[in-house]
């Protein structure tokens, strides 16, 4: 993650060129695309995008580019320099008071002395928290009247050879514009008129020289501020959107609310009958159908309020309309008003395809038959079926359950439908009464009501209910003011604004901060070894440029990025959007994680108990009886090989777990003993029991626990106390062969009446026993040299849990940094952008993005479960008697390796420093010898070299098979012709690049221009205002 990138205005420059590739729509024209303009297809398009706002490239032209210095004509574009003094507009705006700029200057301004230059000051009830003083001390990073006083002399030195202020005349002008070989706007009489005409003010006598106003350094500050003055600064410190600042009124002004809470303009008022006859309407409805009408026509304009497209300028060049864009649903740009409430919507899907719609379409056969057709037609079907519930379910639960989130619409009607749709997706199918089974979807649950999945799901759809209704609640609440007002108030904006409203006011601060920054890199190449005495810097600017071109500073890291992200610094002064996508994405990854750990926890103990239990014959069933409460059963006078027993003492949860089949019940049932207080015969199969690898063992006076024992065989209990069981037993029998003569131990011949059955047995079966017996000990000391201790599992599972926990953290914890370090090194010119044509890759198939979510979750999933798979498979391999030697031996040569490593290291360290210089050798000979040596040496040695980099790429390749964030292949690598093998890290730079195209802080300043422009039109940034400024640029 870490890296180099350069510093000061090279910075500048590189992340200027970065967005100029990120606005511009089309790369067939390479000059232009190369040259970073903008043209009028690019704002009408980004306009689209992050607003859904119609407008023509013909209005473009006339009331935009032609504003901010790009002009009318069909090729007219916006160039970097431009674009730079578009950005300056809220900066110098700030210059200067409303009072300054309009009212007679009594104060006089000379040669030495031009005055202070005023700083806006913003409300102060606007200023009041910690955030809005950082804010203003942004404002002080650069001495605005110090710049606004080098920058005029540089002017005129370059004009006139002299810094000294002079009347601002037609000739002077023309003398600038030729010093800055703008050699068409020399005879532009109309152009240069109207840009002495923006110094004069209202009052020019204190300032004016022979008829004409001195161009010092407030008539400087005016003619690059009298365009811009309806620019509000206020609005940087408000919990408000772009096109809430732009389309509602600033408080100094009157009119109507032109936001789009206005109503639709399909419901506008016909006034072409005219007042009188309105009246005379109005007054024949009554005042009962009057009110009606009203509550009608209000419900109406409430439900109906931002549909359709609605009239947002009536400019002469025709209307400039916004259209609803289903903003809940915009999960390109965050384009709602609350980042969590998006967030608990993602969690619920999840949570709801997890438990209504995995699996389905399983359970629907198109064909019969287990031929390849069949098959592949099945999996074609269901895999059919599960893209049609999830797009279409899934479209219907966002606009429903994120209804009442949408940036642009206020309606109780959005919070009705929001409040509904959390009780029809989440709450309702949880009460049995509304549960139901249709074709391919199920609200039934299939387990008990005390199934620890069925109780897990009630938990979770509850916390998810509970989310969705407080935040239906808050947008409830926020109907009731309007946008301007939730802004302007602290409490207000502090309970209602919303995430990711209160992440674009960080966003307009992010924008001055870096914008002022950019303007004191700029000052300080102009400044930084200046000569003394009235000379240009433009020379010095140029050459300063180039001796900290190649510099560089190490890019905040890991601890620095998280530090941000909860200080706020990531928003407000490196202005980097975290998209919602990327914060639902790493929910997912947290709860799947949690899932794989509890899972996997509770498999591991099941089956290491049941190796326990039925492999290494630890039992979890503990028996033992009195052979005073037990028979010999006989027929025929001989003897049956078993016995039957009452009082038989089970203890442990194993006891009761097999219940017991129906033909070994037929066999055994009239020689299981009745019950000793009732005398009733049990043949119950629901109430017998049968045992599998169990013994029991015999109990009594010098009687030894292992003495002897006999194997259980069937059980009915007639007396529970907790975990202790009487029960009467079959026991000697094998239940799956029906072995008789089961019994073990040295004493079982000398107690009765286990003697009488052992005596009993045929000298065949004896001989048989016996050779059983040995084989079975054979078997056994083969069986314990190759069966693995419960420790070596539990060991195992152990490591493979802990480390599957450690990669999945490392991937959750990782994600924000490593998407921040992208976003910087694509800021910073280190992935390079304008210039580089492996950047046209990332502006196309940008549909691919909706790809992250299911990749980060899934990736995760699937990293940390092989990362579990592989460690507790090495690590068992270590410690398995088995496989332990030849890992010793492994090891132990590993180890004689690296001694002989380390001595080489020394070796070769010492030659480097004696030998060599750089690429060239000091002393052939000896490097010559030595090369032969090591050349040898490493020809036996990277057979090992090979093992280990197999072993490290598979290593790394675990921790990477999660990571979508980051390449884990080179460049270049994994391409087979067309096809690229991980295509997933490209996709995720689509979904960064896309964020930034439309939310980094200088395209979301220059939006916001672009819509003042269209609200003023010309009474906002005229062509001469903008020509003014490109020369302070």
């Amino acid at each position: 993650m870490s890296f180099e990138r350069p510093i000061g205005a090279a910075a500048d420059v590189k992340e200027l060129e970065y967005i100029a590739a990120l606005i511009q729509t089309t790369d067939s024209d390479k000059e232009g695309f190369v040259d970073a303009s903008i043209d009028a297809r690019d704002i009408k398009y980004h306009l689209r995008s992050r607003y859904g706002i119609r407008i023509s490239k013909e209005q473009v032209r006339k009331i935009i580019l032609s504003g901010l210095g790009g002009g009318e004509s069909e090729d007219d574009c916006l160039d970097l320099c431009e674009v730079v003094a578009a950005l300056m507009i809220p900066c110098l705006r700030k210059l200067v008071t409303d009072d300054w700029i309009k009212s007679d200057s009594s104060e006089s301004f000379n040669e030495e002395s031009d005055g202070p230059v005023s700083v806006v000051k913003s409300n102060p009830e606007e200023e009041s928290d910690d955030e809005q003083v950082k804010d203003r001390l942004f404002h002080e990073l650069v001495s605005t009247e110090e710049i606004l006083r080098d920058v005029l002399s540089n002017i005129l030195l370059l004009a006139t050879g002299s810094p000294k202020p002079q009347p601002l005349t037609k000739e002077l002008v023309r003398k600038i514009f030729a010093a800055f070989d703008e050699n068409s706007l020399v005879e532009n009489d109309e152009l240069v008129s109207e840009m002495i005409a923006a110094a004069g003010g209202d009052a020019l006598s204190e300032d004016t020289e022979g008829g004409a106003v001195l161009f010092n350094t407030k008539t400087f500050a005016r003619v690059l501020t009298s365009d811009i003055m309806l620019y509000d600064p206020s609005v940087e410190n408000r919990y408000t959107s772009n096109f809430v600042d732009a389309f509602s009124p600033a408080p100094n002004e009157g009119g109507q609310n032109t936001s789009i809470t206005a109503r639709n303009s399909s419901n506008e008022i016909d006034m072409s009958e005219g007042i009188d006859a309105q009246d005379a309407k109005k007054n024949a409805l009554g005042t009962v159908g009057d009110g009606a009408k009203v509550a009608f026509n209000t419900i109406k304009d409430d439900a109906l309020s931002g549909l359709g497209e609605t009239v947002i300028a009536d400019t002469e060049y025709g209307k400039i309309t916004k259209e609803f864009t289903f903003s809940t649903l915009d999960f390109t740009l965050d384009n709602q008003r609350s980042r969590f409430h998006v967030v608990s919507v993602w969690f619920g899907f999840i949570a709801f395809y997890l438990r209504y719609f995995y699996n389905q379409g399983n359970e629907h056969s198109v064909c019969s038959g287990d031929g390849f057709g069949c098959q592949v037609g099945q999996s074609v079907f269901n895999w059919t079926i599960v893209m049609l519930l999830l797009c279409i379910t899934g479209v219907i639960y966002f606009a429903v359950l994120g209804s009442g989130n949408d940036v642009y619409r206020r309606s109780f009607l959005d919070v009705f439908i929001g409040v509904a749709g959390v009780l029809v997706f989440v709450v309702f199918p949880l009460i049995p009464e509304f549960q139901f089974r249709a074709a391919f979807f199920s609200t039934i649950s299939e387990n008990p009501s005390d199934d620890i999945f069925h109780v897990t799901a009630v938990v979770v759809f509850a916390i998810i209910a509970t989310m969705n209704l407080y935040f239906q609640f808050t947008n409830a609440i926020r109907v009731l003011f309007s946008d301007e007002t939730i802004g302007r108030s602290k409490f207000l904006s502090r309970m209602l604004v919303g995430s990711i409203t209160r992440d674009e006011r960080h966003f307009k601060q992010a924008a001055v901060f870096k914008v002022n920054r950019m303007m004191d890199n700029a000052f300080k190449l102009h400044t930084k070894d200046k000569p003394g005495g009235p000379t240009s810097t433009h020379d010095l600017a140029l050459l300063n440029f180039n001796k900290i071109s190649d510099k560089t500073e190490p890019a905040p890291g890991f601890f620095w990025v998280w530090k941000s992200f909860f200080n706020d610094d990531l928003w407000v002064k490196e202005g980097i959007w975290i998209h919602t996508r990327l914060l639902a994405g790493m929910l997912g990854q947290i709860f799947v994680v949690i899932l794989i750990v509890a899972l996997y926890s509770v498999a591991s103990r099941f089956w290491i108990d049941d190796y326990a239990e039925n492999v290494l014959g630890e039992q979890s069933c503990k028996a033992s009886f009195d052979v005073e409460n037990c028979i010999a059963p006989q027929f025929n006078g001989i003897n049956l090989g078993f016995i039957t027993c009452t009082e038989v003492i089970l203890e442990g949860d194993g006891c009761s777990s097999n219940q017991i089949r129906e033909d070994v019940l037929k066999t055994l049932c009239e020689y299981i003993p009745p019950h000793p207080v009732t005398n009733e015969t049990v043949c119950d199969n629901a109430r017998v029991y049968s045992f599998e690898t169990e013994y029991a063992s015999v109990t009594g006076e010098n009687i030894q626990q292992g003495d002897c024992e006999a194997q259980l065989t069937a059980c009915f209990s007639y007396e529970i106390n907790d975990d202790i069981r009487r029960a009467a037993c079959v026991l000697g029998i094998g239940p799956n062969f029906f072995i008789p003569y089961r019994f073990e131990g040295p004493l079982c011949e000398s107690i009765s009446p286990i003697n009488s059955v052992l005596d009993s047995m045929p000298k065949l079966f004896r001989q048989a026993e016996t050779l059983i017996r040995d084989l079975s000990d054979t078997a056994d000391d083969l069986i314990d040299k190759i069966l693995p201790d419960i420790w070596m599992l539990r060991l195992a599972a152990t490591v493979g849990l802990v480390t599957g926990l450690i990669v999945g953290i490392s991937i959750f914890v990782h994600y924000i940094p490593s998407t921040v370090s992208t976003v910087l090194k694509f800021r910073s010119g280190v992935l390079p952008s304008l210039r580089d044509p492996g950047f046209i890759k990332y502006r196309k198939s940008l549909e691919g993005v909706t790809y992250i979510l299911g990749l980060m979750i899934w990736g995760a999933l699937s990293s940390a479960l092989l990362t579990v798979v592989v460690f507790a498979g090495v690590t068992f391999l270590v410690v398995w008697k088995v496989t332990r030697p030849f890992l010793v031996k492994i090891i132990a040569i590993v180890i004689g390796i690296a001694a002989t490593l380390t001595f080489k290291s020394i070796l070769v360290t010492v030659l480097g420093r004696v030998n060599y210089a750089a690429f060239y050798r000091k002393r052939p000979w000896i490097g010559n010898v030595s090369g032969v040596a090591l050349e040898c040496w490493h020809l036996g040695l990277t057979t090992g070299y090979m093992l280990a980099r197999t072993i490290k790429l598979i290593v790394a390749a675990l921790l990477y098979v999660g990571r979508v964030d980051t390449p884990f292949l080179g460049e270049g690598i994994g391409n087979i012709g067309p096809v690229n093998l991980d295509a997933f890290p490209t996709i995720y730079r689509k979904g960064l690049l896309s964020a930034e195209a439309h939310r980094h802080p200088y395209i979301e300043r220059l939006g916001y221009l672009y819509l003042l422009k269209i609200k003023h039109g010309s009474n906002f940034a005229t062509a001469s205002g903008s020509i003014w400024r490109l020369l302070f640029v």
